[in-house]
């Protein structure tokens, strides 16, 4: 049986160290390609990803069931993330050095074409990349995005536009 993320939460708030398992693994994967995306390094990303749990957990308590907990989660993921990228002074690049590989395509041209997305975003302001990211790497709403950047979702439309036509420009001009 598939458990909800709500019923998980209250097993976990009742101690419950298997619905915390699965809590965790279900979100684990998307959670680490999501900051890895966003331009921490393999092995940074793992340990992001590491904290963004270890803060899920002890915020738990105070969630209030208060909206979508995916969306709530990627909130402490980009807050992380960003806190990271600000104390290492880094510059926010996006990598598909440990990409899974769709099956059943063909690699070069998979290769190919992540190559040239990792170009495209990188080439954004790394705000405009962010959105993007979340919106068609992560499948997230522009409410569900506004919420998790802590911006309206005015801003998340244009951040989206914007990125968007940047991009279709770039690749106009590289053609």
């Amino acid at each position: 049986m598939i458990e909800n993320d709500a019923t998980l939460i209250k097993a976990i708030l009742h101690g419950e160290e298997e619905a915390m398992e699965t809590l965790v693994h279900r979100y684990y994967d998307e959670i680490f390609y999501y900051i890895y995306r966003l331009g921490s390094s393999y092995e940074e990303a793992k340990d992001i990803t590491q904290e963004v749990f270890i803060a899920m957990l002890k915020a738990l308590p105070t969630y209030q069931e208060q909206g979508d907990f995916k969306a709530w989660l990627y909130k402490i993921a980009h807050n992380r993330a960003m806190n990271s990228f600000r104390q290492n002074k880094q510059s926010i690049s996006f990598s598909v050095e440990h990409e899974n590989l769709m099956i059943g395509s063909d690699i070069g041209d998979q290769i190919v074409k992540q190559s040239m997305v990792k170009e495209l975003l990188n080439s954004l302001p790394k705000k405009q990349r962010n959105t993007l990211i979340l919106k068609y790497f992560h499948g997230f709403t522009a409410k569900e995005i506004a919420k998790i950047t802590g911006t309206s979702i005015p801003t998340v439309k244009s951040r989206l536009l914007q990125g968007l036509q940047k991009m279709k420009k770039r690749v106009k001009e590289g053609n």
